[in-house]
């Protein structure tokens, strides 16, 4: 089966105290292995970084091709993971080179906009084994990549959250139908779903303490 188009809405949070005025950064948490409000859990040793790192751009509202090139607001000078939650850090062009994100980084730091956006390709899921301690009814991605993420405005809406209900539970049918086809042993819990894209819509509820 295979599954395209996946939109999931998750929680991304602005760190406290992380917007440095001088060097024009700021610092998002951008997943750990909580369990979301839609039962689904992110791996901390299944992310993957790499082809993110070789053009790690950052956007506004997911504009990153769009012909307008100050879409593109600034650059991920690093991410690093603390515990199982992962931490990105967005250093954001000058107010000459991009009046855009002058006015994004100035939100930001005002707290006007605490909202950020992932979207990343998930490779690998499979539902919890509770002999590993996890939640049998929580659905687990083993491997993901990054494709990209936004500083957006929005974060979500009734439609989105609908959206993501009947897509989340497609998804949760196809990794049942895997399991069910196996012989359930945990080495066939673990195989690879077959491969679909997932947009993380990320809405700001809280600051990071």
């Amino acid at each position: 089966m295979k599954i395209q188009d996946q939109v999931q809405i998750r929680n991304a949070e602005l760190k406290s105290g992380t917007v440095n005025e001088e060097d024009r950064t700021a610092v998002f948490a951008i997943t750990s292995e909580d369990v979301d409000s839609f039962r689904t859990v992110f791996k901390a040793s299944g992310w993957d970084f790499n082809n993110y790192r070789s053009n790690p751009v950052v956007a506004y509202n997911h504009r990153a091709n769009d012909a307008n090139p100050d879409n593109i607001i600034g650059t991920t000078e690093a991410i690093w993971m603390e515990g199982t939650t992962t931490y990105a850090r967005v250093k954001f062009e000058d107010a000459e080179t991009n009046p855009l994100a002058e006015k994004v980084f100035r939100k930001v730091k005002n707290g006007t906009l605490r909202m950020a956006s992932i979207n990343a390709y998930i490779d690998e899921a499979r539902m919890g084994i509770s002999e590993e301690g996890e939640d049998p009814e929580v659905v687990y991605f083993t491997k993901q990549r990054l494709a990209e993420w936004s500083v957006v405005s929005i974060g979500s809406n009734p439609a989105a959250f609908r959206r993501n209900e009947e897509n989340l539970q497609t998804l949760r049918s196809a990794v049942y139908q895997e399991e069910t086809d196996s012989d359930n042993s945990e080495t066939d819990k673990k195989r690879a779903l077959t491969r679909f894209d997932a947009q993380l819509i990320v809405n700001q509820n809280r600051l990071v303490k």
